[in-house]
């Protein structure tokens, strides 16, 4: 019976880490397939096979991050859209684009801020920018992004704890 403890007790952290097998398939989040052999970075090849594309990045609360090669004329929400969407942590008030622009032989980094939940409210185009090569589209988490790891950290914690409180109790008893 100890023995079956100590063994329950040990698969819970692994049961936690397998929590998507509950999922139905409409819960399962879906991704476009990526290249591999990029050593495990995720790289997406969007361009269709027409017309001229760029290569841009796209980090962050996004269901799918990499670097995407997209059509010239992708703006900042096409390109969050082929990244499969904002999670439900993102912070759409504060969507980034790092863009390296040469101002004579230097490179000058200017970071853009936009408001996308205000372009979904009123459709303000100046909120949703067209993309040049080499863009970093970045989309924060909110507060709860925070709270979810800082809980998902005490969780396995305590899980760690309690199966060293099982294995000592099993050993010093079985004695």
């Amino acid at each position: 019976m100890k023995l079956l403890l100590v063994a329950l007790f040990a698969a819970v952290p692994l049961m936690a880490q397998q929590r998507d097998l509950f999922r139905t398939p409409q819960q399962q989040e879906t991704r476009p397939l990526p290249y591999v052999g990029l050593g495990g970075a995720a790289y997406y090849d969007l361009s269709f096979g027409t017309g001229l594309t760029i290569p841009v990045n796209l980090w962050g609360y996004v269901r799918a991050p990499g670097r995407y090669l997209v059509p010239s004329s992708t703006t900042l929400v096409q390109l969050i859209s082929f990244g499969g969407g904002p999670t439900e942590y993102a912070r759409l008030t504060d969507v980034r684009i790092v863009r390296d622009v040469r101002v004579d032989t230097t490179i000058v980094e200017r970071v853009l801020v936009y408001n996308l939940e205000l372009y979904q409210r009123t459709g303000d185009p100046s909120q949703n920018p067209l993309l040049y090569p080499g863009d970093t589209v970045i989309v924060p988490g909110g507060a709860l992004s925070t709270l979810e790891v800082v809980v998902g950290v005490v969780r396995d914690v305590l899980l760690i704890l309690q199966a060293a409180v099982t294995l000592v109790l099993f050993f010093r008893g079985g004695r």
